[in-house]
């Protein structure tokens, strides 16, 4: 069965076409909670529409990007509009809310541990340096050419 090679076109005319899941796929996807992951389609998304983040580093985040995208100039009131402090706090509040609804929800987020700064005595700095320099020290290499002087001593 001899099959005839494609053309460049007939080549360049394949395509892939993502069909739906068949219905019993998709019932053993709604049992077991499957959540889709991103598409194509979710890069293209438009930068301004504000969605729904859940994590507090997320949200901290999305505010700071949505701050930092728009380049306008902006003439505040501060009579009516919130001063650096007042966005702090608020930031703060919402944060705090944040981690109260997921602990509610069950999702429980671990913090990175703050480092402990190690207070050691001068006898343990100055053994280290003893210990590092004992290593330091190379021994006299023996293993260097020696063009027959060994066979004459013999």
């Amino acid at each position: 069965m001899s099959e005839k090679k494609l053309t460049y076109k007939q080549k360049a005319a394949i395509s892939f076409i993502q069909q739906d899941d068949p219905p019993f796929i998709k019932q053993m996807k709604l049992k077991m909670g499957y959540k889709e992951g991103p598409k194509l389609e979710d890069k293209f998304v438009d930068e301004d529409a504000v969605e729904e983040v859940e994590t507090t580093e997320g949200f901290l985040n999305h505010i700071i990007v949505l701050i930092f995208s728009r380049f306008s100039v902006v003439v505040l009131n501060p009579e009516t509009d919130l001063n650096p402090e007042d966005l702090k706090d608020a930031l703060e509040a919402k944060k705090k809310e944040i981690d109260e609804k997921m602990i509610a929800d069950g999702k429980i987020t671990f913090k990175k541990p703050v480092k402990r700064l190690a207070e050691e005595t001068d006898e343990e700095v100055s053994k280290k340096k003893l210990y590092k320099e004992k290593k330091v020290i190379k021994e006299p290499e023996s293993r260097l050419l020696s063009f027959g002087e060994d066979e004459e001593e013999d």
